[in-house]
């Protein structure tokens, strides 16, 4: 192994902090980075990437990196070329890596690559259809993928639901019923779903002796982003990719977690120790982006629920955060507007953004916004194809939009 020149390394870490260098040069294996909010998890993600390459610890033909969106698949590819990291290097979600090996595996047996439900809505539809079961789709399919996710048998899911205090939207009894015409269904009509793509790679694993070995020699080095929101299903892939080996690096916060309503599982990341014996942890406590009074009222939220928060500010002082409490969603939408028109008197529109939890809320803001006068871009509720659109025409360059290409 050559020793990379000194510059080579110096521009890796410049502008880290003590814990992020750490995180960054650390020769530990497995490693879990539990990185609070604004510590600058994704910049010590892909600077530690780049920095095993340089000093040869990892060739990046053979690094995979794991994300949860394809969004956070592209950025990460992106920052890794402005650290000069020519070669290409696997990323994407789990559900589309398992499809790449899923139809590379086909091409391989010279079979046909496996044929994705485009509208897993319609097919749930139709099922309800058959089967006379009065729920809306998309509650019987959001059941469904929890079980999944968590790995439960379907005769088991009510006894399972009922342990995590899950609502579902399926009646008692129901559940199989669904679930094998459901899956009687994508037979007869030769398709599969995104969770059928982790269960045939996870089941071709483990069973394909020959198949897991080649794998486990493609991806050596294991990256994953969001550790915090893996669910059983990807965690037990994701022991399957790794076998025998520990060459895996972790990245999370599990106060961050948001796919608990999917199955998610946070204390894979939580509890690390005891899913990855042997495991280092690195904890990143230091808020890069917030004033403290943001970081305060965050710490004051996590405590009342019952979590540890060590996390500080490194910004100067901001203004104290207002909690403003309104009689009815018409009056939060108008005060909401007011406060824009005034903010506009002193920064561009550019610079707003209005978030709320629910498309619902999204509509009333706007249309409070849109009779203030207040110019305004709606992100909620666009279908896929204005998505696909509005991402491909942000793209300023050929090769900005190849790595948006590459990584849908």
């Amino acid at each position: 192994m050559t020793t990379p020149p000194p510059d080579a390394l110096r521009h890796l870490l410049a502008g880290l902090d003590s814990a992020q260098r750490e995180a960054v040069t650390s020769s530990a294996a497995p490693l879990a980075v539990v990185a609070a909010a604004g510590s600058g998890k994704t910049t010590v993600l892909t600077r530690r990437i780049a920095y095993r390459v340089a000093t040869g610890t990892a060739d990046p033909t053979h690094v995979l990196a794991l994300t949860f969106t394809r969004d956070a698949a592209g950025e990460l590819v992106r920052r890794l070329r402005r650290l000069d990291l020519r070669e290409r290097i696997e990323a994407g979600t789990f559900h589309s890596v398992a499809l790449r090996l899923l139809r590379d595996r086909a091409t391989a047996a010279h079979r046909p690559p496996p044929k994705v439900a485009e509208d897993r809505l319609r097919l749930a539809k139709e099922v309800l259809t058959e089967t006379r079961l009065k729920v809306e789709p998309g509650g019987a399919l959001a059941d469904l993928d929890w079980a999944r996710a968590r790995v439960v048998a379907p005769q088991d899911y009510e006894r399972e639901a009922r342990a995590a205090r899950r609502r579902g939207a399926l009646p008692p009894g129901a559940f199989v019923e669904f679930a094998d015409a459901y899956a009687r269904l994508k037979r007869r009509r030769g398709v599969v779903d995104f969770d059928d793509l982790l269960h045939d790679v996870l089941t071709a694993m483990e069973t394909d002796d020959a198949w897991a070995a080649a794998v486990r020699w493609r991806f050596r080095h294991v990256f994953v982003d969001e550790a915090q929101d893996l669910n059983p299903l990807q965690h037990r892939l994701l022991e399957a990719l790794l076998g025998s080996r520990a060459d895996l690096c972790l990245v999370g916060d599990p106060r961050q977690a948001i796919y608990g309503w999917n199955g998610a599982d946070p204390t894979v990341l939580g509890r690390v120790e005891e899913h990855f014996p042997g495991v280092t942890i690195v904890r990143l406590d230091a808020n890069h982006r917030c004033s403290p009074q943001v970081v305060r009222a965050g710490t004051a939220v996590l405590t009342a629920a019952g979590q540890e928060d060590a996390s500080s500010s490194t910004r100067p002082d901001g203004p104290a955060v207002e909690v403003v409490v309104l009689p009815s969603a018409e009056a939060e939408a108008a005060e909401v507007a007011a406060r824009v028109r005034a903010l506009l008197h002193h920064r561009p529109g550019a610079d707003l953004a209005v978030l709320a939890r629910t498309n619902e809320q999204v509509k009333v803001l706007h249309t409070a916004l849109t009779r203030a006068g207040v110019p305004t871009e709606r992100s909620a509720g666009r279908s896929p194809l204005e998505v696909c659109l509005r991402a491909a025409y942000r793209c300023t360059s050929r090769e900005a939009l190849a790595t948006w290409a590459d990584t849908q």
